[in-house]
C-alpha cells in the first residue's frame, strides 16, 4: 500500500501527539500540523482507508499496527536526518527540521542505513580525539 509523503506527516503527528496527549482528536492534529480540520479528516479519512488508523465517529484516533511502524519509521528517518544536517553539517536546527522533513519521504531505508552507520563512525571519532584531548 503506498500512502502519500503528505500522508506520511499526518501518521507522523498521530505518533508523536500519542505519545504526549491521552486522546488525540482532529484538532490536535491541526492544531501540530497548522492545518484546517476539513483538511485532517480527510487525510484520517484516507489511513483509515488504508488501515492505518482507526477512529469512532468524531472520537480518538488510534494506528493501528501497520500505521503505528509507518509512523515510526517515518519519525526514525526524520531524527536521523535532522541530527545528521545539524550536528554533522552545522545546518541552523530550524532549517535542519525544515530539510528532514522533505527528504524522509524519499530516502530509501539502504541509505538511511548508511547513513546511520556513517554517524556512528563519526561519532567514534570525535570520542576518540575527546579521550586524546583529555589524556
Amino acid at each position: 500500500m503506498a500512502i502519500t509523503s503528505r500522508e506520511e506527516d499526518y501518521l507522523e503527528a498521530i505518533y508523536l501527539l500519542s505519545r504526549r496527549i491521552e486522546h488525540v482528536g482532529i484538532s490536535d492534529v491541526a492544531r501540530e500540523l497548522g492545518v484546517s480540520l476539513p483538511t485532517v479528516k480527510s487525510a484520517v479519512s484516507r489511513l483509515k482507508e488504508n488501515g492505518l488508523v482507526r477512529q469512532k465517529h468524531y472520537g480518538k484516533i488510534v494506528l493501528n499496527p501497520e500505521g503505528e511502524k509507518k509512523a515510526a519509521e517515518v519519525y526514525h528517518a526524520h531524527t536521523t536526518l535532522r541530527d545528521f544536517l545539524h550536528n554533522v553539517l552545522k545546518r541552523p536546527l530550524e532549517i535542519a527540521e525544515e530539510e528532514a522533513c522533505r527528504i524522509e519521504h524519499a530516502i530509501s531505508r539502504e541509505t538511511l542505513k548508511q547513513l546511520e552507520t556513517f554517524m556512528k563512525s563519526i561519532a567514534k571519532v570525535n570520542n576518540r580525539e575527546r579521550k586524546d584531548r583529555i589524556t
